[in-house]
């Protein structure tokens, strides 16, 4: 699965850190989320989390559903979690969230790594500044 909006203008990658308090809890893997939003863990296994949305923001557990899977092939379900937009959960779930984007033709700086951290408003003067 990949993450897909309607042009796909950038993609990249993501990288999280559970957050102490979910870890601690519900221990630190997919099913802690399964565990902190009450899915019943005999019929849906948690496999990974989509976050979609910037004003409708919402969340999504990917689960494989045991009930209808099959000895063939496992159904897995998108389960969408109602959050009336409340950014919060991001923190209650997440002590670090890292998204990098690109431009989706770079084939040259999605490999590289940057050389220098600086901060923008050492660069950022306005006229009367200068």
């Amino acid at each position: 699965m990949k993450a897909d909006v309607q042009y796909n203008d950038f993609i990249g990658t993501a990288a999280a850190d559970i957050s102490d308090s979910l870890g601690i809890r519900y221990g630190d893997n997919l099913e802690s989320f399964g565990k902190y939003f009450k899915i019943d863990d005999n019929r849906f296994k948690v496999i990974g989390v989509s976050i979609y949305g910037t004003e409708n923001f919402f969340i999504s557990l990917l689960c494989v559903d045991n009930y209808k899977s099959t000895e063939g092939k496992e159904h897995i379900v998108n389960m969408s979690i109602d959050l009336k937009s409340d950014l919060s959960i991001l923190g209650i779930l997440f002590k670090r969230l890292h998204i990098i984007l690109h431009s989706r033709f770079d084939d040259k700086y999605p490999n590289l790594n940057y050389d220098e951290e600086i901060e923008y408003a050492d660069f950022n003067k306005t006229e009367n500044e200068e």
